[in-house]
């Protein structure tokens, strides 16, 4: 059994800034290094921190990305396996040297496989996951220093021939040796999350991951418990968790809603919580798309595309037309408002959004499968 020790990761960095190595960065805790373009950017506008040409991957549009809150960098995990790319690898962005780096090569095609006990496994030499549609269902744990993959290979074309993989895990990366493992689940079948969401909440050392219905892993990491088999998404939403509040928020959906839900969770993993249907007004409508939480002030950033919609009989939207921009929208529970001056191009499906604690900047990573990733970084007053 796995035991962590309880720790709040998402608060705001407390404290002092000093100059450190003669001017070339700057400390926000005691020996941290910190980049003085991060800490001295314009704020409520979208500024390049690191050029496409830096990159030497592609971003895929079905991956996901987690915020490592010790060391204070991006980790991002999944693949477009639609014939695309076939990409298993960790890629990791520092926002100190604002440079990147992967973490070990992508597994070769032949050695996808099932094991013994029928799950999907891959690599030469190292245990890799499949390459998969991984969307918000990546999640890193302070307490384990891991990161947490609840996703599964829906998607991934080799599913037909390599049949016997019929078990498709939940993964722990574990970020000191670099290695993946299958988590055990005590010997339990596996929930689904495809095109789901999951997130961490640090008030009661949970792991959770929404689909169908809300699902947590308590202090123990032992096993998925289901809180509540209650759902009011399809696939396509993010999830985050509202510090200030105590509860996850969800935003966008399938058919391109403009609805905020919340879920106030139980007392402890697998204790059935409370939905409730926030009002959202001005939040535009959508799925798909970034979201992050200001830890320091309260609040998440949501960039969502401008695309025209029509609604069918059922009031279900569907694009009517190319965005040509996005926007960039603040949002409280209650108000969601527009930063002017905050535009971005369209973004099409892009999950990679982090805040930075200890810059306290939030970080978008863009690009796709026909151009290098690039970083670019908010720095957010509010209210403006």
């Amino acid at each position: 059994m796995l035991r962590t020790r309880r720790v709040l990761p998402g608060l705001a960095v407390a404290g002092w800034l000093a100059v450190w190595g003669g001017g070339a960065a700057a400390v926000g805790e005691p020996g941290r290094p910190l980049n003085p373009r991060l800490l001295a950017l314009k704020t409520n506008t979208w500024s390049l921190l690191a050029q496409p040409a830096e990159a030497d991957w592609r971003r895929q549009t079905h991956a996901g990305i987690a915020y490592d809150s010790k060391r204070g960098t991006l980790l991002v995990f999944g693949s477009n396996t639609h014939g695309l790319d076939w990409d298993n690898e960790v890629h990791e962005f520092d926002p100190v040297t604002g440079r990147w780096a992967t973490h070990y090569p992508r597994a070769p095609r032949e050695s996808y496989r099932a094991d013994a006990a029928g799950r999907a496994i891959a690599g030469n030499g190292r245990l890799l996951p499949w390459a998969m549609h991984t969307y918000d269902n990546v999640v890193y744990d302070p307490g384990l220093d891991a990161v947490i993959v609840s996703a599964l290979p829906e998607h991934n074309p080799i599913r037909k021939k390599v049949p016997q993989a019929n078990v498709h895990p939940t993964w722990i990366y574990d970020l000191k040796t670099r290695q993946w493992r299958i988590f055990a689940n005590n010997g339990k079948p596996y929930p689904k999350f495809f095109a789901g969401a999951s997130a961490y909440d640090p008030h009661r050392d949970v792991v959770a991951a929404y689909k169908a219905g809300m699902w947590e892993i308590g202090p123990d990491r032992a096993e998925w418990k289901r809180a509540t088999p209650e759902r009011h998404h399809r696939m396509h939403f993010t999830m985050d968790y509202d510090l200030r509040h105590r509860r996850f928020v969800m935003f966008g959906d399938y058919y391109n809603s403009s609805e905020v839900w919340s879920y106030a969770p139980g007392a402890r993993a697998g204790d059935r919580g409370t939905w409730a249907r926030q009002q959202a007004a001005s939040c535009p409508p959508g799925q798909h798309f970034p979201v992050a939480y200001d830890s320091a002030r309260g609040v998440f950033v949501l960039v969502v595309d401008d695309t025209p919609y029509t609604e069918d009989r059922k009031g279900r939207r569907k694009p009517a037309g190319r965005a040509r921009s996005s926007g960039t929208y603040v949002y409280d529970l209650g108000r969601c408002t527009r930063l002017p001056g905050a535009d971005l191009p369209p973004l099409g499906m892009n999950y990679m959004m982090v805040y930075d604690r200890f810059h306290q900047v939030f970080l978008l990573v863009t690009g796709d499968h026909g151009s290098p990733a690039a970083v670019r970084a908010l720095k957010l007053e509010w209210p403006p």
